[in-house]
């Protein structure tokens, strides 16, 4: 997986100066390393930070995030306390994604150098990838296994290496599966990818067999090692497993219901007047589209909600899209127009340092809070792109489709697969139209730094891009 040149149709001098180029890309990736390992240890925490640091060392769930992520933390914290091993774990995860991308290249262009210099400044990688979150953890993991497949199809590759790389992308795509619930979008998306590589090469019965076998496959993975995790990291209560869809229902009620006070509400109308009565009386007061929070301003709603007996809340939620379509496309698209657009991104968590979190968890952990001047100093740094095109996720969609549309006319095998990464952090990031709940920054992280990394990608190797495209257009 080193950088490739075929001497037969270029110069000595341009070998130098492409081989000049890959050496100076490894040098400036080696020293963004450990520059964002400096800032990142011992790692930044937030309250779900905290929380699933505990639920890892106890060893029992205490909250609806995926059970992985606290699993995964507890065994890196039982080798060293802490978060450090871990996030040590998880950068080199991502910058080892971005040293195996030259494998993929023909050549290494001058141009991936400054492309990943302004990378590295970004906050999202300078800042991002020492924060413990899953959100994180799972865009790194969903980048490195892509990478791992997109060498597997690779001709440079030899029959061992294909399926070794194909093999590790399996599994680090399942393992970002069970991170984010909706991370088995990149997943399915990584399967087409496969299958047009497959396809291109080999004719469309190739294609759909490598989509069908690496979804099997991952599916397979993926429902026996949440099984597993439901055996190694059981909940505290046994209602904990539904929570997270049961939050989204009572927002989407709230939301619709604000809009239009008289909208249809059975089967809770009919089964639980009271709380219907509740929810028409108090639902503009307890919603804000920027985040779910908002229900306890209103007090009572949420008591009046919970306490419905079982599945007719579900059944209410259920009937929305066609009881009131307007209104709930009005309040889905509100919400998705503050985490994707972030008008207010104060609002919105940009960005997080130090670690805060509840004290009793904090106290039970040995954990003291922190806010030092590194601290300080990093979050400065990020606030000087508040409201600019760098944090801010539109412009990175607008990269990320571009990206993909470059690699699919230039139609290398593996540009096929580099090109579903940027299709499954598309994906990714639509389907917070229907499940977002806040509009934290980092929900969509996955897209910004897919964007990233295929900027690197063809700027490693930006021969051929378009080509298709202008022959068939003069």
């Amino acid at each position: 997986m080193l950088l490739k040149a075929d001497p037969t149709d270029e110069n000595p001098k341009d070998l130098q100066r492409w081989m000049g180029a890959g050496r100076l890309y490894f040098g400036v990736l080696g020293a963004g390393l450990l520059m964002v390992l400096a800032a990142a240890l011992p790692g930044h925490m937030t309250t779900d930070s905290v929380i699933q640091l505990a639920e890892g060392r106890t060893g029992v769930q205490r909250s609806f995030n995926p059970a992985f992520m606290s699993w995964l933390l507890g065994k890196f914290d039982s080798v060293l306390s802490g978060t450090s091993l871990f996030v040590t774990f998880n950068v080199v995860l991502f910058f080892g994604s971005l040293a195996a991308l030259p494998g993929l290249a023909r050549r290494a262009h001058w141009l991936a150098v400054p492309a990943l210099l302004a990378a590295i400044a970004t906050p999202q990688v300078l800042i991002y990838q020492g924060i413990v979150w899953k959100d994180v953890f799972f865009a790194n993991a969903a980048i490195a296994g892509t990478v791992l497949l997109a060498l597997s199809v690779h001709s440079g590759a030899g029959r061992a290496g294909q399926l070794a790389a194909w093999g590790g992308g399996l599994a680090l795509l399942v393992v970002a599966a069970l991170v984010r619930q909706n991370g088995i979008l990149a997943l399915g998306a990584a399967a087409l990818a496969m299958g047009l590589a497959a396809g291109s090469r080999r004719g469309w019965k190739a294609g759909l067999s490598a989509t069908g076998t690496l979804l099997g496959a991952g599916l397979v993975a993926f429902i026996a090692m949440s099984l597993a995790m439901d055996r190694l990291m059981p909940p505290a209560s046994p209602g904990a497993a539904g929570a997270g869809l049961r939050v989204i229902q009572h927002f989407d009620l709230v939301g619709v219901v604000a809009r239009d006070p008289k909208t249809p509400l059975e089967p809770l109308q009919s089964e639980d007047p009271l709380a219907a009565a509740t929810l028409r009386a108090l639902a503009a007061q307890g919603y804000n589209p920027e985040r779910v929070d908002a229900v306890s301003n209103a007090p009572g709603l949420g008591e009046a909600l919970w306490q419905t007996r079982e599945g007719v809340v579900a059944r209410t939620w259920a009937n929305l899209p066609t009881a009131d379509v307007g209104d709930y496309a009005a309040h889905r698209l509100a919400v998705f127009r503050q985490i994707f657009l972030t008008p207010n991104i104060l609002a919105c968590l940009p960005v997080s340092t130090g670690v805060q979190g509840p004290e009793l968890v904090l106290a039970e952990l040995s954990l003291p809070a922190r806010e030092n001047r590194q601290d300080r100093e990093l979050y400065n740094y990020a606030s000087m792109f508040f409201g600019t095109p760098v944090l801010s996720h539109l412009p990175y969609a607008l990269i990320s489709l571009a990206t993909m549309v470059l690699l699919l006319l230039r139609a290398r095998p593996s540009d096929f697969v580099m090109a579903g990464l940027q299709a499954g952090a598309l994906a990714f990031a639509g389907s917070f139209l229907v499940i977002a709940l806040a509009c934290d920054y980092r929900y969509l992280y996955f897209l910004d730094l897919a964007a990233i990394t295929g900027l690197i990608h063809l700027a490693l190797d930006p021969t051929g891009l378009g080509r298709r495209f202008w022959r068939s257009s003069t």
